[in-house]
């Protein structure tokens, strides 16, 4: 039996089926308590106060293995223990006579419903840490932990889920944990992100996974094709286990790599903190393609000043170990709140004021970060600095006009981020003005198809290989000419997309750290001149599934 789900985290994984289940399930929000009022509200703080250490360690735990900016995810539960809009309905239904366990999970429930339901994909995707939250302190006021059940497994296990919140997925015992499925979810909610920054193959939103399965049953998790086979056949499952074992002894190579007919490609990495930046040089990447520096702003009350920023940005040229660094000025907005930053809420924040907008109207702040920049550049060689959501020239021209008045001996590359369909059309002009151009394709892709990636509703619709993106990214390279022209979005390491992208000329490749070796090899496997013909029939096709057959062509072209 194979379930269609949503390919939240590449590679495959097979194993027998860990179920989780829900701290919560069993409560009885309609049950009156038999205790004093004053009591029931004593252990709601005592176990609040035990879900704030909880989560304080969990996200120190986070910062260590995914990086500031998504221990940020975490970090972000804390603010739902003091939110009154959570925490005052169930002092009020305690005092109506619910017990303590009942309150809190009726209105943890009806908190993420209502988020659930918004429209504004920021606040739809805090109904999940709602729930979590919910259920850490019913488990702190029963007893009754919600526990990851892998602890002494003695083989590789497979976790299944309805739903896996953040912390469930932080806690996972990466030594016998091989993927991940759940029966709902989005490639954009938290649990997916973290899962990808581990590595670790999912698939989410496989409808009717847990009428399916029991624990302990085979499973096999495509997190590339976003499949999860119930029970697979013999012959299916070696097939898979020899698949998987080849994927784990790809050796780290630390040199650069070229395809069998000696185009060369670099293999970059997506970071966002210091520990990111570390692994990806023991997974031999050759530099950093993309380094958000909004994590430098969310380690702090108020941003950081001219010399913070300049010591964070130096401790990460160090830890590159004089491979090329890539620094995306901040890029924040509705969407991405940061820390004693005052950003007025808008109705459509991915319209709106964010990346090189915001921070041209805060010039101060603008000006502190271009000047911390040219300071790493001045001591560490192969420094670059690129502007994210640049929608015209104006607006390089403005960001220029800065660096000449504070900046002027600014010796780091200069470029810009295409990931707005109008950057996308100016491309050759864009390309004149500057060092190197970019590619984010997940913005790219939302914005050419106007569907928004963090709503689950237009799952169907989000598709980096729709023709008209595909088409895109041809446009920009072609009109790029001779400037450098890298891809940082996550279609850069999916697999079924190498041949594409390095026939299109798409020589740079920033992917998340853990799929460096990955790539690195499947290039190694690929001869470029051989993919001209198949690159041609994938930009003819017009529907979706003409693409998926151009791309089986391609694929076997490009291994000649």
């Amino acid at each position: 039996m194979i379930l269609q789900g949503i390919a939240a985290s590449g590679g495959c994984a097979i194993g027998p089926l860990a179920l989780i289940e829900q701290a919560a399930a069993e409560i009885d929000v309609t049950a009156t308590s038999t205790r004093p009022v004053e009591e029931s509200l004593a252990r709601l703080t005592a176990a609040v106060e035990a879900s704030r250490e909880d989560i304080e360690l969990i996200a120190a735990t986070a910062r260590e293995r995914i990086g500031a900016e998504n221990a940020a995810i975490i970090e972000a539960q804390l603010l739902v223990l003091d939110d009154p809009e959570w925490h005052e309905p169930v002092v009020e239904a305690i005092h109506e006579g619910a017990t303590a366990e009942g309150a809190v999970w009726r209105v943890s429930q009806e908190v993420a419903a209502m988020l659930a339901a918004l429209d504004d994909p920021y606040l739809s995707e805090r109904s999940a840490d709602i729930l979590d939250v919910g259920q850490r302190v019913v488990g702190h006021l029963t007893d009754r932990r919600r526990q990851v059940p892998t602890a002494g497994a003695a083989r590789d296990v497979i976790i299944g889920a309805y739903e896996l919140t953040p912390t469930d997925t932080l806690d996972l015992d990466l030594e016998v944990v091989r993927g991940i499925v759940t029966e709902v979810g989005s490639r954009t909610a938290h649990a997916a992100i973290i899962a990808r920054q581990l590595g670790i193959p999912a698939v989410v939103g496989a409808k009717g996974l847990l009428d399916a399965v029991s624990s302990g049953d085979l499973v096999l998790v495509d997190g590339d094709r976003g499949t999860c086979t119930i029970r697979p056949g013999e012959d299916e499952a070696d097939r898979a286990r020899a698949s998987t074992a080849a994927r784990a002894a790809r050796e780290v190579v630390v040199d650069p790599v070229s395809t069998r007919d000696g185009v060369a490609v670099q293999v970059l990495a997506n970071a966002g903190s210091l520990a990111d930046v570390e692994r990806a040089v023991a997974w031999g990447a050759d530099g950093i393609g993309l380094f958000r520096t909004e994590f430098v702003f969310m380690q702090a009350a108020t941003p950081p000043d001219e010399d913070e920023q300049a010591a964070h940005y130096a401790a990460i040229a160090e830890a590159a170990q004089g491979r090329p660094v890539t620094f995306r000025t901040l890029d924040i907005g509705g969407d991405k709140p940061v820390p004693g930053l005052h950003v007025e809420a808008e109705a459509n924040p991915f319209l709106g004021v964010r990346g090189v907008r915001l921070t041209l109207a805060n010039e101060d702040l603008f000006v502190a970060q271009l000047r911390a920049l040219a300071r790493t550049a001045a001591a560490f060689p192969g420094i670059k600095v690129m502007v994210p959501m640049v929608s015209g020239l104006e607006e390089l021209d403005q960001v220029r006009a800065l660096l000449a008045e504070h900046a002027p001996d600014a010796a780091f590359g200069f470029g810009t981020m295409v990931e707005v369909p109008s950057a996308a059309t100016i491309a050759p002009e864009l390309a004149e003005e500057v060092d190197f151009l970019s590619v984010g394709t997940n913005d790219l892709t939302a914005y050419v198809l106007a569907a928004d990636r963090g709503n689950t509703g237009l799952d169907y619709l989000y598709d980096e290989f729709h023709p008209a993106v595909l088409r895109t990214l041809h446009q920009i390279r072609s009109g790029a000419g001779a400037t450098p022209v890298s891809i940082c979005g996550e279609l850069a390491g999916e697999p079924r997309a190498l041949a594409l992208l390095v026939g299109l000329g798409y020589h740079q490749l920033s992917v998340s750290g853990p799929l460096v070796p990955e790539v690195k090899s499947a290039v190694r496997e690929l001869t470029a001149a051989a993919t001209a013909e198949g690159v041609a029939a994938v930009l003819r096709a017009r529907r979706r599934s003409e693409v998926d057959a151009a791309l089986d062509i391609l694929a076997q072209l490009g291994m000649r």
